[in-house]
């Protein structure tokens, strides 16, 4: 199993909440790990300044990796 590092480039481009749904998606096996290191590439290239939960969102469900539905168990805060 993987883990996926951001680099400092990247950082400061996502909110804590996003990145935090994003390992929670993988860590519940609904992303593996081409498919996060897909969002993530996309999120960076696609969305410009901070990256939000709901622009991750949107942008998962427009590529068709979208979570409506899906409850995920709350991970707390990330820093």
């Amino acid at each position: 199993m993987t883990f996926r590092v951001l680099g400092p480039h990247e950082r400061g481009r996502f909110a804590p909440e996003a990145w935090g749904h994003l390992l929670a998606l993988n860590g519940a096996g609904i992303l593996n790990e081409a498919e996060l290191e897909q969002v993530i590439e996309r999120a960076l290239i696609q969305l410009e300044g901070r990256i939000a939960l709901d622009d991750l969102r949107a942008l998962m469900e427009g590529a068709g990796l979208g979570d409506a539905g899906i409850t995920l168990p709350d991970p707390g805060t990330l820093h």
